[in-house]
């Protein structure tokens, strides 16, 4: 086993080619009447360039999707934003489908260094996501945001959502979770504040995206389905039992 894949089995044990991923992801929404010509993704992740395979990834499999998020991948858009993307959903019969996807980003590079990438172009690893590690950092030395900075509006509003100043996340890791699970609150706020599900079956995918030097790889945490009655139903996350 490399150095890479040892670190991703010890803090994302479970992870898998982003390709194997989305080809789980597939057969099981194909397995609950999705089909890409009736449905829209939604892809929340962050905008780095990094971040880019993936979304085209997706696209490939389902075609054109509509962009929700900024730094760390949390839904950046708003109630204007969302009401949107909602009204841009092909349906079939009066109803359509909607296939979201949320994951925040980490780097670990060959020698399993955790949080930083050696990008194209570049001879020198730098920091993987790089507003979650400035963040990261800026809690290790006690120079949070105590308000929001309209000149850095996404990094300090992260800040203040994610970090408690008394006892602020470990590492670089903990706080990649800790966006996750606040990436999946914002999702489910905003499809339940519209009630996407009355006119729409919705499903959501999240987890975290790991980049490495050969490919991307997948740690799926959570899927849901919601169908006409609102009520969320847990769908194996891909390639998971």
């Amino acid at each position: 086993m490399s150095s890479f894949e040892s670190s991703v089995e010890r803090y994302f044990p479970g992870a898998m080619p982003s390709s194997e991923y989305l080809a789980g992801v597939r057969t099981a929404l194909e397995g609950l009447g999705f089909d890409r010509d009736h449905s829209l993704p939604l892809v929340s992740i962050c905008r780095d360039e990094l971040t880019t395979p993936f979304f085209e990834a997706i696209e490939a499999e389902w075609g054109s999707a509509f962009q929700l998020a900024g730094l760390g991948g949390i839904p950046a858009l708003g109630w204007t934003g969302w009401n949107a993307a909602l009204g841009h959903i092909p349906d079939r019969d009066g109803r359509g489908g909607l296939v979201v996807f949320g994951f925040p980003h980490i780097g670990i590079e060959d020698d399993g260094t955790i949080g930083v990438t050696v990008r194209p172009g570049q001879d020198r690893p730098t920091p993987t996501c790089g507003a979650l590690a400035s963040i990261c950092e800026r809690a290790r030395n006690g120079d949070l945001p105590t308000e929001v900075d309209v000149d850095d509006y996404e990094a300090t509003r992260l800040a203040l959502r994610l970090v408690d100043p008394v006892q602020p996340p470990p590492d670089l890791v903990e706080l990649t979770t800790l966006a996750l699970d606040a990436l999946e609150i914002d999702l489910w706020r905003a499809l339940d504040r519209f009630e996407a599900w009355r006119d729409h079956d919705v499903t959501v995918w999240c987890g975290v995206q790991i980049h490495g030097h050969a490919q991307d790889w997948i740690w799926p945490r959570d899927a849901w389905h919601c169908g006409s009655d609102g009520h969320r139903r847990r769908v194996p996350p891909a390639g998971r039992p």
